[in-house]
């Protein structure tokens, strides 16, 4: 009996917690108007289906906006054990659709959890710096999101997100066009995936100069 009033207070929790989230992304859309543009029409199909999502990380609040700009698709978040575990935040996060990893170690287990979560028609989005950057300037870019496309064989679609969240002003997405690097190339697999890593890192640099340029 314990377990079931325990297991019934839990669904009752996530019932509350998916509809604060619900109505966060109404207040977000009010508070950033954001806008979405794509270099590549035809990538809005890409979309449709399961996918990894690669974006710049300047902000905390990243990880809630784009899931709620794309509210339409089921976007899993890759956030670190550092926020995933704090006490109140667990609460959210165990409840909604992020995907813990554990920069300190040899964390495997998240790769897992995407794969899963792909095969299911899901997608997944991470930040491939594993870090904020404070001056907006792109850090390096770690390779395991490409271990993810070679073990599912899913677009990877870049994402440059700029606006500075700013309350009642515009914050911007634009959409880039599918990553063709070839993730299965032959050589070895850490040389492979850096350099894969660097391409689509320079593909962001050079969508957050055109819209700076646009602006």
């Amino acid at each position: 009996m314990k377990k079931l009033l325990s297991e019934l207070a839990d669904r009752c929790l996530g019932a509350l917690i998916h509809a604060a989230y619900f109505i966060w992304t109404g207040i977000s859309h009010v508070l950033y108007l954001p806008k979405v543009t794509y270099e590549d029409e035809t990538v809005k199909d890409k979309l449709k289906g399961p996918c990894i999502l690669i974006a710049n990380h300047t902000s905390h609040s990243d990880g809630s906006f784009i899931p709620q700009v794309f509210w339409r698709k089921k976007i899993n978040v890759l956030v670190t054990t550092k926020w995933y575990d704090k006490k109140m935040l667990h609460i959210f996060f165990s409840h909604l659709r992020y995907i813990p990893i554990n920069l300190k170690e040899m964390d495997n287990s998240w790769i897992e959890k995407a794969v899963e979560l792909i095969r299911k028609g899901e997608s997944v989005l991470i930040f491939p710096e594993g870090k904020l950057s404070k001056d907006g300037t792109l850090g390096e870019f770690h390779p395991g999101f490409l271990m993810l496309a070679r073990l599912t064989d899913v677009p990877v679609i870049p994402l440059a997100v700029s606006g500075g969240y700013r309350k009642f002003h515009r914050q911007s997405i634009a959409v880039g066009s599918v990553n063709t690097f070839d993730v299965h190339a032959k050589g070895r697999p850490s040389v492979v995936l850096k350099e894969g890593a660097s391409s689509c890192r320079q593909q962001i640099e050079d969508m957050l100069q055109a819209t700076k340029s646009a602006g």
